[in-house]
C-alpha cells in the first residue's frame, strides 16, 4: 500500500527518523573533513626529494608546501628544504662507492651521532665548528667528519639531514677530507619496517603514493643505495667507531671489521623474519650487536655490561686507542674505563639551547669536548 503521508516544514523539523537521518549525515560530513584536515597536517609542509629508479626511468617524490609532487625529469642541482622552510641548500647527484673500513688520521676529526630528524641543531653544531659554512658548503678542508649513526626517527627533518650527509661526503673528498656516516639502529629498524618511532607525515606520504615507507630506501632509490653502502664499524688510524658498542660476542675472531660491515649490509633491507633465519643477522641485528648493546656504557646487569678484561681484549683485537659510541644518551659527552671508551650521544636540542657539549673533535692527539660557542671547546683527555 503506497504510503501518501505529508511533511508540512514543522512536522519534518520535528520528525524522530528526519532528525537521525540528518545527524548522522552531519556526522559523516564532519568526520571526512577532520580526517581529510588531520591528513593534510600529518603530511607536513615540506619533504623530498626522493628519487625512484623504475623501469630505466626516474622519478622523483617530494612534498612542497603541504602538497605531493611527482616528477619524472630530473634536475640538478635540487633543492632541499626543512620542515618549516627556514633552511634550505642545494644537492647533486654524485657516486657511490663503498666505503673503506681504515681511514689515515687526519689534524681534526669531529665526532657526533644520533641527530634522529634535527636539522637546526646538527646544522648549528657544524657551523659553529666551522664545518660548514652559512650556504651549506664544507669547509673543514682535509680534516673529517664522523656521524655515528640514527638520523631516522622521532624529528621531522630527516631528508635535509642525510641529503646533507651526502652533499658535504662528495665536498670533502674534493677537498681531501671526509665524512663518515655509520649506521645505527634506527636505520636498521626502518629498512626492516619498524616505524614505532617515525613521524607520520612520513607514513603519510608513503601511503599517498601507494607505497610502504621501508620502499623509499630500497636499491631502486638514490638514498637508499646511498645508506645500503655504508659501514657499521670503522677506524680512522686507532680510534674505532660503532652505533653502540662491543658486546663479548665480538671477541670471536670471525668478526673482523670487514665481516660485520659485509655482513650487516647483506641483511639491511632484510625483515626481521628474514634476519632471523640466518645466526650472523640474528647476532648483529640483536641486542648484543653493534647496533644495539650498550652494556660498554651502562652498568645494569641487564645489558651485560662489558669487564675491564673484555675491553682490553677488545682493544687488541681491533688495534684500537680508543672506541666512540652513540646510541645510549647522556645528559652530557660522557667517558668510560678511564677514558678509553666515549659516548657522544646526547639530547642535541635541549643540549643546543642550554649550552651544553654536543661532541667530540679529536685534535692533535688530544680530545676535546665541543658546544655550540666554540670558544667553550676543551680539552677532556
Amino acid at each position: 500500500m503506497q504510503n501518501n503521508r505529508k511533511y508540512n516544514l514543522k512536522q519534518l523539523c520535528t520528525d524522530p527518523v528526519w532528525i537521525s537521518t540528518r545527524y548522522f549525515l552531519l556526522f559523516i560530513l564532519f568526520s571526512f573533513q577532520q580526517l581529510h584536515a588531520q591528513t593534510q597536517q600529518q603530511l607536513g609542509q615540506h619533504d623530498g626529494p626522493y628519487f625512484f629508479y623504475e623501469a630505466g626511468n626516474t622519478k622523483s617524490v617530494r612534498v612542497v608546501d603541504g602538497k605531493i609532487q611527482v616528477d619524472n625529469s630530473l634536475k640538478e642541482p635540487f633543492s632541499v628544504s626543512t620542515e618549516d622552510g627556514q633552511y634550505h641548500f642545494e644537492v647533486s647527484r654524485h657516486p657511490i662507492t663503498v666505503p673503506k673500513e681504515v681511514y689515515r688520521p687526519s689534524d681534526k676529526i669531529m665526532v657526533l651521532s644520533d641527530p634522529h630528524g634535527d636539522f637546526a641543531s646538527f646544522y648549528a653544531i657544524l657551523k659553529a665548528q666551522k664545518v660548514v659554512n652559512a650556504n651549506y658548503e664544507w669547509t673543514f678542508g682535509n680534516n673529517q667528519l664522523v656521524v655515528i649513526g640514527d638520523v631516522f626517527d622521532r624529528g621531522k627533518d630527516v631528508l635535509p639531514i642525510f641529503w646533507l650527509i651526502y652533499k658535504l661526503e662528495h665536498e670533502a673528498v674534493k677537498a681531501g677530507g671526509q665524512v663518515h656516516f655509520l649506521l645505527g639502529n634506527h636505520e636498521e629498524m626502518l629498512m626492516r619496517g619498524n616505524y614505532k618511532y617515525t613521524q607520520d607525515k612520513y607514513k603519510v606520504l608513503a601511503d599517498s603514493i601507494g607505497k610502504s615507507y621501508r620502499d623509499f630506501w630500497s636499491s631502486e632509490t638514490e638514498l637508499g643505495r646511498w645508506l645500503q653502502s655504508k659501514n657499521t664499524m670503522e677506524k680512522i688510524g686507532d680510534y674505532l667507531f660503532v652505533h653502540a658498542g662491543l658486546s663479548t660476542a665480538m671477541l670471536d675472531p670471525k668478526w673482523t671489521i670487514p665481516a660485520v660491515n659485509d655482513s650487516v649490509r647483506r641483511y639491511l633491507f632484510h625483515t626481521k623474519e628474514e634476519r632471523q633465519q640466518s645466526e650472523a643477522a640474528s647476532f648483529l641485528f640483536g641486542s648484543e650487536g653493534p647496533l644495539w648493546y650498550r652494556g660498554m656504557v651502562v652498568k645494569e646487569e641487564k645489558y651485560h655490561p662489558l669487564g675491564e678484561e673484555d675491553l682490553n681484549n677488545m682493544m687488541k683485537i681491533y688495534a684500537a686507542k680508543q672506541i666512540f659510541v652513540g646510541h645510549t644518551i647522556f645528559p652530557e659527552v660522557s667517558s668510560f674505563y678511564e677514558g678509553k671508551v666515549y659516548g657522544v650521544n646526547v639530547s642535541n636540542e635541549s643540549n643546543r639551547l642550554k649550552g651544553r657539549s654536543r661532541g667530540l673533535l679529536i685534535e692533535g692527539g688530544k680530545i676535546k669536548v665541543i658546544y655550540d660557542d666554540i670558544t667553550k671547546n676543551k680539552v677532556i683527555n
